[in-house]
């Protein structure tokens, strides 16, 4: 089965490992509390090695419950939390199966893992700076009249609310999402417009410092003149200076708060 063929071939690694002459077990005693949660974190354990590849098939209940010395109850109670997960797929008649990933999957299990910590803002930044440059860009190669209008109204908005002194994390995110749409492509879409609320995060933070505002302002008026003047390059060379003085705004920010890193 290749339930089991993936668990000896993770105890022959972590034998390997260990340099032990006597091959480990790879299953683990199962607590007495919660057994279920033991039983996917092994199953989600072999999958995230690639033991398990979407669409291999698991196997039946009984075979599971023998294999993890756990009741069928158990068992029973793991696959449904799987399938809410949307790591498996039961059929019936068929059997429970690996789901294939799609783009939801991903963005979700992304944005878990970001809201593990919403404080850590170095891996937020180390994201923008792998993809918003590379967005710019795309955008100013694609954007049509309609994307260019709506940024251009976008930047009036963010000019008078900057203007009256008011904080403009809308407008902000609003540009970058509308920047992006732009580029024409859908998961780039899916994926900023899922993690806007936790890139907003670095925005707001930001916006807070004397003076970012308008810097912002300014920031946004050449990435928008690159993208008018259908200029990737340039494009992607005014984000990248964008969100290095985002970043370096918001770290400074931090280190005169007193904040952890």
């Amino acid at each position: 089965m290749v339930l089991l063929r993936a668990m000896t071939e993770r105890e022959e690694e972590e034998g390997r490992k260990t340099h032990s002459p006597k091959k480990k077990m790879m299953l683990k005693a199962i607590k007495k509390t919660r057994i279920y949660e033991e039983v996917v974190a092994q199953i989600l354990a072999l999958i995230r090695e690639g033991k398990l590849k979407p669409g291999d098939q698991l196997p039946s209940e009984r075979e599971l419950a023998e294999t993890f010395q756990v009741s069928r109850t158990s068992v029973r109670e793991a696959i449904r939390a799987m399938e809410t997960q949307g790591v498996v797929l039961s059929r019936p008649g068929s059997g429970t199966f690996i789901a294939v990933r799609n783009l939801e999957s991903i963005v979700q299990e992304l944005i878990s893992l970001l809201l593990e910590d919403r404080s850590d803002l170095i891996d937020i930044f180390e994201m923008r700076r792998l993809l918003e440059p590379h967005i710019a860009a795309l955008a100013a190669e694609r954007a049509s009249p309609e994307d260019i209008c709506r940024l251009q109204e976008i930047i009036q908005r963010q000019t008078q609310k900057t203007l009256q002194g008011g904080v403009t994390v809308e407008e902000d995110t609003d540009f970058h999402l509308t920047l992006c749409r732009a580029t024409q492509n859908r998961a780039l879409l899916k994926l900023i417009s899922a993690v806007v609320d936790i890139l907003s995060q670095s925005r707001r933070f930001s916006l807070q410092t004397p003076g970012r505002a308008q810097r912002s302002l300014a920031s946004h008026r050449e990435i928008l003149e690159a993208v008018e003047r259908h200029d990737p390059e340039r494009a992607r060379e005014a984000m990248q200076k964008h969100i290095a003085e985002v970043e370096r705004n918001v770290f400074s920010l931090e280190k005169d708060m007193g904040m952890p890193n």
